[in-house]
């Protein structure tokens, strides 16, 4: 699972990283650092022009007391919440790292962050859908996909987000996309070196996020 990473990269470069031709005026005062679901972060996507925008990381759950956040990368051209958003609305979640918890004998966890060796940006396969609520207008929410965990990662966690590689950046983003390679995009696995370091934060077991958010979250 996926429940927070960190991006420090700025906004300028992210626009150079992936070619973007417009830019949300949110993302003047968007923060870099550890994100989390239900807080905004940057999203790229692919409307008229490809664009750097602002999205709500989770989908609301049916009872609106929780939010997904991931959706796993095997289901979800059949699951009714995702299958939509998988055909039409792909995007990217730029990141920089992203964390799991491995779990120890004595029953705690350790942190670990992990990157991409010689590549400072890693593009996070994500969904994003409107949401439209009564009083508050229309809001973009998103979900990180997440797939078997590779190479070192499995030996803290058996998933991880799927990461879609440079050269798949247009196809993954484009509403034009066959859905068959959709589904090799998927099933894809990188050739890549990851990078995985503990964190010496003793104090952080995963239970951060879920003392903010924990009960609020659900996975699929």
């Amino acid at each position: 699972m996926c429940v927070r990473y960190l991006l420090e990269t700025g906004i300028e470069e992210l626009v150079r990283n992936y070619r973007a031709q417009w830019v949300d005026e949110k993302l003047k005062d968007c923060h870099t650092g550890d994100f989390y679901p239900r807080q905004s972060a940057p999203i790229v996507v692919q409307q008229r022009t490809r664009t750097i925008t602002s999205g709500v990381w989770g989908f609301d759950y049916p009872s609106k007391k929780k939010v997904v956040a991931n959706a796993r990368a095997e289901t979800i051209l059949e699951r009714p919440m995702f299958r939509d958003a998988a055909r039409y609305n792909r995007c990217i979640v730029p990141a920089n790292w992203f964390y799991e918890w491995k779990s120890q004998n004595t029953g705690k966890k350790e942190k670990y962050r992990i990157g991409l060796r010689g590549e400072g940006i890693m593009s996070l396969g994500g969904l994003y859908k409107l949401s439209f609520e009564q009083g508050s207008g229309a809001k973009l929410l998103f979900v990180i996909i997440t797939t078997d965990a590779e190479g070192d990662v499995r030996e803290v966690h058996p998933r991880m987000p799927l990461i879609i590689s440079r050269e798949l950046v247009d196809l993954w983003l484009s509403r034009d996309t066959p859905v068959e390679v959709v589904e090799e995009i998927l099933r894809g696995k990188m050739d890549v070196r990851f990078m995985v370091e503990k964190c010496e934060d003793e104090k952080d077991d995963g239970q951060a996020s879920k003392g903010m958010r924990g009960e609020q979250i659900k996975m699929f």
